[in-house]
């Protein structure tokens, strides 16, 4: 097999990680220069070959100062949700809200101590390598927390800057949590951010994510741990990026354990949205449903990448995955592969992709009515996408949601 070239971004990359960094970062990007950037030849990033995207990387972003701040505090518009607030990649006690008085709820600056399970992925190694300043938000066993928490990520460097984002979210036994988390970090430069969500016994968390504009090339990356008989519903709504690639590493680890995992991607320009997933069923008696949406116009791509794992032991496993996607030009591509690797021979697990176009005889239908062409297809299009914003149990999560929707509809639907 033919060498790979040298790539001019990894040696910068090296160029990041401090003298004084501890074993343990050493370690990890000693891990990730060894795999090195994914390229095509890698099965799992066969549709989206960074390292042939990523040439070269701006200069590492450093902890917020005040000016940084000021940038930042000038995005945050007024919200109704109890934020936490991060800049640049790092947790800004300074732009967060005061939850001292919000009974079971603790927000501290993370360590690397508080990171395990990590899965096995060069970009999740790079982020663990060289991530600083993130937060751990503890939910203490048994809240039941009303208000919705939002987790809010900016960028307050005014130049290109690559950024990378580490944070933990853990819910212990029985706690109740509604979290979205907004990404606003539209920037020229590179992200490598990774996500932590630890559910103990009992526990249930609606989950949503707003990635609203993104950078050049960005990785996000989610590590979730479900416990006995934990519940998260989680739906991610993307839109405005450049190249994005949102993995989900999932272990359904406690009997009796239900994920619900779903997303919509409104795309146009040449924007690029890869949503991957490796789903694994490590206990019996559990159920997982995977939804996920595109909605492609101009040059936009899609890529939905989903496995179901169901090892000997997980006896009674129910797993669904279902990809769909509607092209409104010819342009547009989308590239599905959903897989199920089973085996236990106790289980009823599916999964399904279609790809379409909008209707003919629905548009005609609404147009005849008096709804204008344009009008009509923006209709056809929230009715498609927004359909999973009902994996959510919280209507307020579920509102945001809708907004955000209506929003790229009326005014950046791709074309």
């Amino acid at each position: 097999m033919t060498a790979l070239a040298p790539n001019p971004a990894e040696e910068d990359l090296a160029t990041f990680l401090p003298a004084d960094a501890s074993p343990s970062a050493r370690l990890f990007f000693d891990q990730f220069r060894k795999a090195g950037l994914p390229n095509r030849r890698v099965e799992s990033w066969h549709y989206s070959d960074l390292r042939a995207r990523l040439r070269a990387v701006p200069p590492l972003a450093r902890a917020p100062d005040e000016a940084a701040r000021a940038v930042a505090r000038q995005k945050l518009a007024a919200g109704a949700f109890l934020r936490v607030v991060t800049v640049d990649g790092f947790y800004a006690p300074e732009l967060s809200d005061d939850f001292s008085a919000v009974a079971g709820v603790e927000i501290i600056r993370a360590g690397e101590a508080d990171f395990a399970g990590e899965a096995a992925d060069p970009l999740l190694d790079l982020n663990a390598a060289l991530a600083r300043g993130g937060f751990v938000l503890d939910i203490a066993p048994g809240a039941r927390i009303e208000t919705v928490i939002e987790i809010v990520a900016l960028a307050g460097a005014e130049t290109d800057r690559s950024r990378f984002g580490r944070n933990l979210i853990r819910l212990g036994a029985g706690a109740h949590a509604k979290i979205v988390e907004t990404r606003d970090e539209g920037f020229a430069g590179f992200g490598d951010s990774a996500l932590f969500i630890a559910l103990g016994e009992d526990a249930q968390l609606d989950y949503a994510c707003r990635c609203r504009e993104t950078a050049s090339v960005e990785v996000q990356s989610l590590n979730v741990t479900l416990a006995a008989r934990a519940k998260l519903r989680s739906v991610a709504l993307l839109a405005q990026t450049p190249f994005l690639r949102r993995q989900y590493f999932v272990s359904l680890a406690g009997e009796g354990a239900e994920l619900q995992l779903a997303g919509a991607a409104i795309l146009g320009r040449a924007d690029h949205a890869d949503v991957t997933l490796a789903v694994r069923h490590d206990a019996p008696a559990c159920t997982s449903r995977e939804t996920f949406k595109y909605v492609l116009g101009d040059h936009a791509n899609g890529v939905f990448q989903g496995k179901i794992v169901v090892p000997p032991h997980a006896q009674k496993t129910d797993g669904k995955m279902m990809c769909r996607g509607l092209l409104l030009s010819d342009e547009a591509a989308l590239s599905a592969k959903p897989e199920l690797e089973i085996f236990a021979d106790d289980v009823a697990c599916g999964h399904g992709a279609a790809v379409t176009k909008l209707d003919a005889q629905q548009l005609f239908y609404l147009e005849t009515r008096g709804v204008p062409h344009i009008e009509a297809e923006k209709i056809l299009i929230d009715a498609f996408a927004a359909d999973v914003f009902e994996m959510l149990d919280s209507e307020a999560l579920r509102d945001v949601l809708r907004a955000d929707l209506s929003e790229l509809l009326g005014e950046e639907k791709p074309a």
